[in-house]
């Protein structure tokens, strides 16, 4: 009776190590770089396809005075030369521009960002 009572204990003891061992971590890299490569492609994709979408809607007035910079969490980076063009960008936005913008283009656009940045003569 002993005998079995710790043979019991025993294989309890082992079912127990068994559950609250944790596996060894997996050191190989394809696993890290095929997540990598997936997240690049994914964002290759959704940027490519709202510069795309700035190309089609923005008119070509803007678009000749703008540059798609970024597009990080949801905000769209525009940099416009000068403040008269940041302003009528601001203004075709608020107009219904960025409702179309977010239409045709593959990822969610929360705020777009209109920034004057001069450049060098």
């Amino acid at each position: 009776m002993p005998d079995r009572d710790l043979q019991h204990a025993a294989a309890s003891i082992n079912r127990l190590r068994e559950l609250r061992v944790r596996p060894a971590p997996d050191r190989h890299a394809s696993g890290t770089i095929e997540t990598l490569r997936t997240d690049l492609q994914r964002r290759v994709r959704v940027v490519g396809g709202i510069v795309e979408a700035w190309r089609t809607v923005v008119p070509d007035d803007l678009r000749a005075r703008t540059v798609v910079r970024s597009f990080q969490r949801g905000v769209l980076l525009v940099e416009a030369p000068d403040a008269s063009s940041r302003y009528l960008v601001q203004r075709w936005l608020r107009s219904g521009g960025q409702r179309m913008l977010a239409g045709c283009s593959p990822g969610t656009i929360n705020k777009i960002t209109v920034k004057v940045v001069r450049r060098p003569d």
